[in-house]
């Protein structure tokens, strides 16, 4: 049995879920879940739901593939479609419901093409209990070279399956230090969503500043509390680090651009949801909320990387025909589409489903936003300080009014570095922002 999963996803982080919003689902092949009546299921969703259902392929036999996962890739629109996917509906549920999922806490990215360094490592969890952080590079894992994992696409699997007690063996070096092996066992690590919230003077104005990591369903009290605190610092300024979120509720980024905006846009539009044409009768208009609490702000500059997607990118479109939206860092990632959720035998498919326009109606963002001002991610420097180079940017730009003399220099390394991502790296969106 499936059904269609309630509320306005459009995103997705670490190997959970994201999805759409409401309305009922076709019925196909239910009850079935042999592999082959589970793929049953997916084609009958895809063929009524997915926005390009008109490009699926016209002869394909759900007896003929032995797994969901590629019998999905292989009804994928791929010139645009790098997003949908399948996840269990237990995972679905904590990620979103708590932020959590079973890992050892890090977060990491592939560096100079064959290197991997940790963005994160998520307070309490297994990785910060044995001592690692921001910077680290992971040399091994169990026992195989990373740049061996990273040359045969196979670093995804590598830290094992998402089950707690799992073991994972890790060899690490901190920038400038010795290597050390450590081993982890796997559990439920929950992240922060707004963190290290926090006023800079830059120019004689105040700027509040918070990270923030998910839209998901704790993300609403977390953003009030943040609020709070920068209106009692007096921030006239605001600076979001958005650069590992990879999306989430839409309704969570439909209440963040309220807070930003304030209440004299309240009614107007925020983003519009277009559905493909049949089904129209879903197509929806999201409005900025009257809330209690915003800034007010004519102004907003937000960080970006490759892995800001999604709900985040949303912001930046919803938010530029009302007020200016300053983006400093590297381009992101490119998805103006969302997702409904569909349950099926104890999984979720999330197809791509709709398309996401701003009020002037502009929504063909698949190549990302190109920053205002390009600065590199300071694996060196610990996220919120001053000294840490794309929030550095963002300051001087607050200061200055342009980007400064760094902004060249950033955007030739930045470059380099896109040239150099290996191209396991480079498809898809859940490569983007790997937690583990």
């Amino acid at each position: 049995m499936r059904k269609l999963l309630p509320g306005l996803f459009c995103c997705v982080l670490l190997l959970s879920a994201c999805g759409g919003s409401g309305g009922s689902a076709p019925a196909t092949a239910a009850g079935n879940c042999s592999v082959t009546g589970q793929n049953a299921q997916i084609l009958g969703i895809m063929q009524s739901w997915y926005y390009w259902y008109q490009y699926l392929p016209g002869n394909i036999s759900p007896a003929a593939y032995s797994d969901t996962t590629s019998f999905l890739d292989a009804l994928l629109y791929k010139p645009l479609d790098r997003f949908s996917f399948i996840t269990t509906q237990a995972a679905n549920t904590a990620f979103y419901g708590a932020g959590q999922y079973l890992g050892i806490g890090i977060g990491e990215e592939v560096v100079n093409g064959d290197q991997l360094q940790l963005t994160q490592v998520y307070p309490g969890s297994p990785a910060a209990t044995a001592g690692m952080a921001r910077g680290d590079f992971i040399l091994s894992i169990n026992a195989r070279a990373v740049a061996t994992l990273i040359a045969d696409g196979q670093l995804a699997s590598a830290f094992g399956p998402a089950q707690p007690g799992v073991q994972v063996n890790l060899q690490f070096q901190p920038p400038g230090g010795s290597a050390r092996t450590v081993t982890l066992i796997k559990t439920v690590v929950t992240q922060p969503n707004v963190s290290l919230v926090q006023t800079f003077n830059a120019g004689g104005r105040t700027v509040g500043y918070f990270f923030f990591q998910n839209f998901i369903t704790p993300s609403f009290d977390e953003l009030n509390q943040a609020f709070a605190q920068l209106r009692s610092a007096g921030a006239n300024e605001l600076i979001i680090d958005e650069r590992y979120n990879g999306g989430g509720l839409l309704s969570v980024a439909q209440y963040l651009g309220s807070l930003i905006v304030g209440n004299s846009d309240a009614g107007q539009v925020f983003a519009r949801l277009n559905y493909n044409n049949q089904h129209t009768g879903q197509d929806q208009t999201l409005a900025f909320d009257n809330v209690s609490g915003a800034l007010n702000l004519n102004r907003v500059v937000i960080i970006t990387t490759s892995a800001t997607a999604s709900a985040s990118e949303l912001l930046i479109n919803a938010l530029k025909p009302y007020i200016d939206v300053v983006t400093v860092g590297s381009t992101t990632f490119g998805k103006p589409v969302g997702e409904n959720g569909f349950d099926f035998c104890g999984n979720v498919l999330y197809p791509m489903t709709f398309k996401m326009t701003n009020a002037a109606g502009y929504g063909d963002y698949f190549s990302g936003f190109a920053p205002t001002c390009p600065a590199l991610d300071d694996l060196n420097q610990p996220l919120g300080s001053s000294n840490e180079t794309s929030l550095a940017t963002a300051l001087y730009y607050l200061t200055n009014g342009n980007c400064g003399p760094a902004a060249a220099f950033a955007a030739r390394a930045l470059a380099r570095a896109a040239a150099l991502q290996p191209a396991s790296q480079r498809y898809g969106w859940h490569n983007l922002v790997n937690a583990y």
